[in-house]
């Protein structure tokens, strides 16, 4: 059962705090609840303290405050690199010792090198993951800098699709009735003559007329019809007459 509201009570609190007001704290807020997504017990293995996990963890979380999942990602990069890189340095330290403690009859002058010799490609592969490790630590600390310099938008708006623009149908452009093209039928209403059915002549065609003589030669034949003649035939005895005469 609700409990009634206490007389005095909005007294108690004169200066409620109503949060951020600002479009960037407003943003920030609402991402209070997003944490790093490691948990303690996914990388602990025997020997080590969840709780130093959980301080490194938060460290990171306190001094990059990932906004948006993609920051958070990359900070959980840098949390397994770093917690990887102090397990390495531990375990190195354990080689030696194991190394040391095992060896039999040691050189008493050089029992650090002898042990070395003993592990010496344990420690090569020790070295290729801690190279390894170190630098996908400084691929996801620039990434989440890159990230950071963008502008943070948490709630990106959908854009709205556009219509398709439909095509719609032009009526057909009608000529100029000033422009004739050459192979347009004559205009209605005009008859048919031989003059429009004619061919051009070479000289309207544009082209070069034949010449009527052989040139150079000094045939003496002058046409009294020259119209009938299309070239000399006494020169041309299988072309002389005119087109229209054949």
């Amino acid at each position: 059962m609700k409990k009634p509201p206490q007389p005095g009570a909005d007294h108690a609190h004169p200066n409620p705090s109503t949060g951020p007001r600002s479009a960037a704290g407003k943003a920030r807020s609402s991402m209070n609840a997003l944490k790093t997504g490691i948990y303690s017990n996914s990388l602990i293995i025997p020997g080590e303290d969840p709780a130093h996990l959980a301080t490194l963890t938060e460290e990171y979380f306190q001094r990059y405050r990932p906004a948006v999942p993609e920051q958070r990602d990359q900070v959980d990069i840098l949390v397994r690199s770093t917690w990887t890189l102090r397990r390495l340095g531990v375990a190195e330290a354990q080689v030696w010792i194991y190394e040391m403690e095992r060896g039999y009859n040691l050189n008493p002058n050089a029992p650090l090198g002898h042990a070395f010799h003993n592990c010496d490609r344990t420690l090569t592969r020790l070295q290729r993951i801690v190279n390894g490790t170190q630098r996908n630590y400084r691929d996801a600390l620039r990434e989440l800098e890159r990230l950071q310099a963008l502008p943070l938008d948490v709630s990106p708006e959908t854009p709205v699709p556009q219509p398709t623009p439909q095509l719609t149908e032009t009526e057909p452009v009608t000529p100029s009735p000033e422009f004739v093209p050459s192979t347009s039928p004559p205009p209605v209403g005009q008859a048919l003559s031989p003059a429009n059915l004619t061919p051009p002549s070479p000289q309207e065609a544009g082209q070069k007329p034949l010449p009527f003589h052989i040139p150079g030669s000094r045939c003496p034949f002058d046409p009294i019809h020259p119209l009938k003649w299309k070239r000399c035939p006494v020169c041309f005895p299988h072309d002389c007459y005119a087109d229209a005469q054949k």
